[in-house]
């Protein structure tokens, strides 16, 4: 049996346009392939993640999945060979260069299959002036939030959001391959938290008070498999959702 959706890079211009044409929603995933996740995930771990979960969507929606953005607003890793990061001007331009470059040709609707935390803000922005200036609606998931990390009781670790062991046991479901296990890390330094409050954090690798020497912020060493098969079984159910949600919203018709 075909799956009902489809990947943008596979189809050619005439196959294309029809599927835009009928105003599908369009999926943009969001994953770095240069950010450092520990000593025992790869660079490019939120891509896997992205192109994983775009993936299995596109297996249960009706949807068209375009190339994932790989470069983001990542500022916090910098200290870290090999991890890029682009300032939020430009990256929050180029997801809206993209979005309006394929909204030329139909699509209204869009879900941004966002993999990390710094970016959500400035995606945030972007979908709102999109449906300020152009009426189109845009979803941008919290990855942090989204399906999985609603399964509090499936981790042990008393904190952690970065290569820990929510992230490695992802990765051990959806590529265990990439995964070194044997080099997974604790590692949570201490971070300023005020309720209601928004504090900025950096991992460093020096001796400062929320410095990491691992760049791991949890406890990866917790990390099974079994875990991870759960956590993507919760998350592509949120995003069958999100995207059949999307479909169903009636919009009003706007010249762009």
């Amino acid at each position: 049996m075909d799956r009902p959706g489809v990947l943008l890079e596979q189809l050619t211009w005439p196959e294309a346009e029809p599927r835009l044409k009928a105003d599908p929603v369009v999926v943009l995933p969001v994953g770095s392939a240069a950010k450092e996740h520990g000593p025992h995930l790869p660079l490019g771990t939120d891509r896997l993640v992205a192109d994983y979960l775009a993936s299995r969507l596109a297996d249960q929606a009706p949807v068209i999945v375009l190339p994932t953005l790989t470069y983001g607003y990542y500022p916090h890793f910098t200290e870290f060979p090999g991890s890029t990061h682009v300032d939020a001007a430009t990256f929050g331009a180029l997801g809206r260069a993209v979005i309006l470059s394929v909204h030329r040709h139909g699509p209204r609707r869009f879900l941004v299959l966002n993999t990390g935390i710094s970016t959500a803000p400035v995606l945030e922005i972007v979908a709102r002036d999109l449906n300020h200036d152009y009426g189109l609606l845009v979803g941008v998931t919290r990855i942090e939030a989204l399906g999985g990390r609603q399964l509090a009781s499936l981790l042990s670790q008393p904190a952690g959001t970065h290569a820990d062991e929510y992230e490695t046991s992802l990765l051990l479901a959806i590529a265990p391959d990439a995964v070194r296990m044997e080099r997974a890390a604790r590692d949570i330094p201490s971070r300023l938290a005020l309720p209601g409050v928004f504090v900025a954090t950096t991992l460093h690798r020096t001796s400062q008070p929320n410095s990491s020497g691992t760049g791991v912020y949890g406890d990866a060493t917790l990390a099974t498999r079994e875990k991870g098969e759960r956590i993507v079984a919760a998350l592509v159910d949120a995003l069958v959702a999100a995207a059949q949600a999307l479909q169903a919203q009636a919009l009003e018709r706007r010249d762009s």
